[in-house]
């Protein structure tokens, strides 16, 4: 995490990149290549949370 950057922002960022694992996921050429990448997105939002659990009533 870059130190100039909020919590909020960074938390932001994971969820950006959750998503991007998503659509990645939809394009898996096997079933545990698309597991994998869902996740690995999982593990992203679960960070998120973990950093800014507000940011879930916003």
């Amino acid at each position: 995490m870059n130190p100039s950057q909020s919590r909020e922002d960074a938390a932001d960022g994971m969820r950006e990149q959750a998503a991007s694992f998503r659509r990645l996921a939809k394009t898996a050429r096997t079933d545990s290549g698309s597991a994998a990448l869902n996740a690995i997105a999982e593990e992203f939002d679960t960070d998120a949370r973990r950093m800014d659990p507000l940011s879930l009533r916003r």
